[in-house]
């Protein structure tokens, strides 16, 4: 066979090869995750790790919803995913306003997984992420303990969304089981906004000077809360505990303005949100002749990922995992 031939055949294999892996790449199942704050960097790991994630299984990710807080851009954003007919939807179940469109997607046999906020009522096939309620706890925990067990605590958050509520209500139970001396005041809501939760804070500080501790319940509350403390001159004197570990949080701890910091397992949340929808997909487990029929599906109702604490022993361990995420 002549070298000229053995080209023209090279570059006919190399040609369908390409076409090939154009073609399947072209038709690669998508799974969208569907949010909002997409901007605030609390969901960086969740979507960094859901798209390397993606990379792994060989399928298309994308991410949706809009850069703040606007449900009803986020209502829109999952409208147009659902049209679009992806394999499967990973969604923040902010409220029970999404199952209407939770129930469109399972019966266009789109499975949906919803993460870090659930909407149990909703047909929703898993949940993964943190136990809220049980985050409450170790928040009314740490106020308790950095207290002493006397004075007024508060709480400042997300007020409305579903795993915020949920935590609000464990925080208040914690305290009246368990501290008999302290007192819960109603929640500041900072609409999960650095700045909003630093005027709520200078406003309860100046409302209630006897405040003796604060909890934080979201990625923006201890961005402002500590700050506001800082400013009225109370720092150390009223206590601190607050959710998320992330650059600001850490920088009141080590200025000793925060005295707690809870953080959820967020690297874990999109990979094994996708895995599920893909095993879902691809598994080839049944329970019945009519599993699809019947929404009986091979994955667990709820993946509880659980908590990390920042301590003296692991402080430096954490701080670097922030620095880490910075870069991404």
């Amino acid at each position: 066979m002549g070298g000229n031939m053995i080209k023209k055949i090279g570059v006919v294999l190399s040609l369908t090869i390409s076409f090939i892996f154009v073609n399947l790449s072209a038709h690669a199942e998508e799974y969208v995750m569907v949010g909002f704050y997409n901007e605030h960097p609390v969901f960086i790991p969740d979507h960094h790790f859901f798209h390397e994630h993606g990379k792994k299984l060989g399928v298309k990710t994308r991410v949706v919803g809009p850069p703040d807080g606007n449900v009803p851009q986020m209502i829109t954003a999952l409208e147009q995913v659902i049209a679009s007919n992806p394999a499967g939807i990973v969604l923040l179940g902010v409220n029970d306003s999404l199952n209407v469109l939770v129930d469109e997607a399972m019966n266009k046999g789109i499975p949906v997984v919803t993460w870090d906020s659930d909407i149990p009522s909703s047909r929703r096939i898993t949940h993964v992420g943190t136990n809220w309620a049980q985050l409450g706890d170790k928040l009314a925990e740490a106020a308790y303990e950095s207290t002493g067990g006397k004075g007024k605590a508060a709480m400042v958050g997300l007020v409305g969304a579903s795993h915020m509520e949920a935590a609000f209500a464990n925080f208040k139970a914690w305290i009246a089981a368990n501290a008999p001396d302290m007192e819960v005041l109603p929640v500041f809501d900072d609409e999960a906004v650095v700045a909003k939760a630093h005027s709520v804070t200078a406003a309860l500080i100046q409302k209630h000077p006897d405040i003796a501790v604060i909890a934080g319940f979201n990625g923006s509350s201890g961005g402002g809360i500590c700050p506001a403390v800082r400013e009225a001159g109370r720092s150390g004197d009223i206590k601190v505990v607050i959710n998320d570990i992330l650059p600001a949080h850490m920088e009141c701890l080590k200025e000793g303005t925060a005295q707690y910091i809870v953080g959820q397992k967020r690297h874990i949340f999109g990979p094994i949100a996708l895995q599920t929808l893909y095993d879902i997909n691809h598994s080839g487990i049944s329970f019945t002749d009519r599993d699809s029929e019947l929404e009986i599906f091979p994955a667990p109702d709820k993946i509880d990922t659980g908590f990390l604490v920042v301590t003296e022993d692991n402080f430096s361990d954490m701080d670097q995992m922030v620095k880490n995420l910075e870069k991404l």
